[in-house]
């Protein structure tokens, strides 16, 4: 007999890791499709409603004491905007009010010094146990 040693998919963030942006803006994805999680199947379903905050980046911090800077909610379409956000590094929740428990959390930096971004796809699909899937943070630039 014989055993192996597996580990959990982590989603804490890599300490210094910032997805680098020009504005936050674009659309919350993904769907809970059972054994048919194809990515391009999972990200062709918005998702209504999704909750989004951007909070002041600190490290070390709890995402509770993090300061708030501003929330939104997605539209029927999943689609969001912050509109004119200032330079700098936030972190960017994303929540989802349904049965199944979708959401993310992601380090941004809002910065002049990369591309234009045209939009961002956040797909909040679940994860599987070989830790595929969902929680994605996509970016197009312009």
């Amino acid at each position: 007999m014989s055993s192996t040693i597996v580990t959990a998919c982590s989603l804490a963030p890599i300490h210094g890791y910032f997805h680098q942006v020009t504005a936050i803006r674009g659309r919350v994805v993904g769907k809970s499709l059972g054994p048919f999680q194809f990515r391009w199947l999972r990200q062709s379903f918005g998702v209504s409603g999704a909750r989004l905050a951007l909070y002041e980046y600190s490290w070390p911090a709890q995402i509770e004491g993090l300061r708030l800077i501003t929330a939104i909610n997605a539209d029927a379409h999943g689609y969001f905007d912050f509109g004119s956000i200032s330079k700098g590094h936030y972190v960017l929740t994303v929540s989802v009010p349904n049965p199944d428990p979708l959401g993310g959390f992601f380090e941004v930096e809002v910065s002049d010094a990369v591309k234009a971004t045209k939009n961002i796809t956040i797909d909040v699909s679940p994860i599987h146990p070989d830790c595929t899937g969902g929680h994605e943070f996509v970016e197009t630039k312009l």
